[in-house]
């Protein structure tokens, strides 16, 4: 299986086209359905193989399903299942009102939306009610996603300071953020990051989320000021200074020049 790892969100809705075929895009264990993910996706989720590959899509993404020619010829319809029916290719009295379309699976044809609401989705293959086909691999795990990147659909996704993503074994798109960003949306700023407090101070920062007000404080040890830099005092200096210069930068501090 094909498995793009980590997955971007996109503000264009795509089109995906799915063939139902028992030849090509069958996984027949974890690491080929899951990719490098497969055996923290499996831990969680273990699940009967052969199956086709799983699909990933975004909410509001368009889902077009056809069979092939073989398939097409024979008859199958499509339904939508529980996990439980999806790993046993179960069947019942109840599964006419879960026919993902009304008829046998030919030409394409859109999957209507209420079957590809954000969460786990699970469809099985069927001809005339005889699961043979569903054991053989046609059943399909869909997982569609919806993005937790920002507060208003007015904002930018993360604030403009990360990027919207998800691996295949999240549940949604979250953010991940540039360096030195960080919170839910990479709103807030951590400017203590590579701290900037030198001679082992300690750098606290205000986390501001407002870019003009990215202030922070050093903790100086003994007779350090400024960001740890300056030596208070000459005398202060010449002591710590041992092998270099003391040059005055304002009438109380110092630095040493090495």
């Amino acid at each position: 299986c094909n498995k793009q790892a980590p997955l971007e969100w996109y503000l264009k809705k795509h089109t995906i086209q799915l063939n139902w075929t028992l030849i090509g895009n069958i996984c027949e264990n974890d690491l080929e359905c899951w990719g490098s993910q497969g055996k923290r996706q499996v831990s969680k989720q273990p699940f009967s193989f052969p199956q086709i590959c799983p699909l990933q899509l975004q909410h509001g993404d368009k889902l077009l399903m056809s069979a092939d020619e073989t398939l097409k010829t024979y008859g199958i319809r499509i339904f939508n299942v529980s996990r439980e029916d999806f790993e046993s290719c179960t069947t019942n009295a109840e599964l006419k009102n879960q026919s993902v379309f009304p008829h046998n699976t030919n030409e394409s044809e859109h999957v209507e939306a209420k079957w590809i609401t954000p969460g786990h989705h699970y469809f099985i293959a069927l001809h005339e009610g005889d699961s043979q086909l569903c054991k053989l691999g046609l059943r399909l795990n869909v997982s569609v996603k919806t993005q937790l990147c920002r507060a208003s659909p007015l904002l930018r996704l993360c604030s403009g300071n990360g990027v919207c993503r998800t691996d295949f074994y999240e549940g949604a798109y979250h953010c991940r953020c540039n360096h030195r960003y960080f919170g839910r949306f990479c709103e807030r700023f951590d400017v203590c990051l590579d701290n900037p407090c030198q001679n082992k101070g300690i750098c606290l920062s205000n986390g501001s989320t407002d870019p003009n007000n990215r202030t922070y404080k050093c903790l100086c040890p003994p007779h350090f000021t400024v960001n740890c830099s300056e030596i208070i005092g000459e005398a202060n200096c010449q002591t710590i200074c041992e092998d270099g210069t003391c040059i005055q930068l304002s009438p109380a501090s110092f630095k040493c020049i090495c």
